[in-house]
């Protein structure tokens, strides 16, 4: 259960590898920390741009993330829209 009340819905593939459990467990860790502290809001827009870097990092290598449909009784804080801005620096003459 989600600490609302709601059920927690699982995206770790299942069955973990072992290959894998080092690295998950790793980044279970480090979003724990980075969120230990920070209020709803807080924590969910971190999130967010967490997921939005990862996917972005993994399109680099040719993966793409699966976007799940919400439940039916989710409510919309956004209109689901991720905006993605990279400053491109000329690097001059020669």
């Amino acid at each position: 259960m989600a600490p609302d009340g709601g059920p927690l819905l699982e995206t770790t593939p299942d069955p973990l590898t072992p290959e894998l459990a080092p690295f998950v467990a790793l980044a279970q860790a480090r979003v724990t920390q980075s969120i230990d502290g920070l209020d709803h809001d807080a924590a969910v827009e971190h999130l967010e741009a967490t997921v939005a870097q990862a996917a972005v990092q993994a399109s680099r290598l040719g993966f793409s993330f699966p976007v799940p449909e919400p439940p039916a009784d989710a409510l919309a804080l956004g209109d689901g829209s991720v905006v993605l801005v990279q400053r491109v620096v000329d690097p001059g003459p020669g």
